[in-house]
């Protein structure tokens, strides 16, 4: 049986529903500008290898205008060009831009440590509490 294509996945009444699902959610609005008289699209805001477009989690996707959409592909990803810039493949790297981020986010420690099954260590909360240090100096 030949592999589908994305688009052709996009037909799969699994993603239909995850579509309508999304869209309801959120009021069959555009989450950026509140357009709710234009064409609207599902979008995946990252793309996960081997990860059906049905089986994201629906805070994974956001609904957006067709505007809205063409512009959020066309602009510049500064957290992507970031990431491209760090030495990700180092040691502790990746759990460092991480720890960081969920820090910022309000993220528990410890569902963070166990979902990515990493072991407490000083080096690792060093790094979470630092993202809540800059959400605080942010929105201080």
């Amino acid at each position: 049986m030949a592999k589908k294509t994305y688009y052709e996945k996009l037909k799969d009444p699994r993603w239909q529903k995850k579509r309508l699902e999304v869209m309801q959610y959120a009021h069959f609005c555009c989450e950026v500008c509140g357009d709710n008289e234009s064409t609207l699209n599902v979008h995946h805001k990252e793309y996960f290898k081997n990860v059906e477009p049905w089986d994201y989690e629906n805070n994974q996707l956001s609904v957006l205008c067709e505007n809205c959409h063409e512009y959020h592909h066309d602009s510049f990803d500064i957290l992507k060009w970031v990431c491209s810039q760090a030495n990700l493949d180092g040691l502790n790297n990746r759990e460092e831009l991480a720890l960081i981020l969920a820090g910022y986010m309000g993220f528990e420690y410890e569902d963070v440590l166990m979902l990515a099954k990493l072991n407490d260590a000083k080096i690792y909360k060093k790094y979470f509490m630092s993202g809540i240090l800059a959400k605080e100096f942010n929105h201080g």
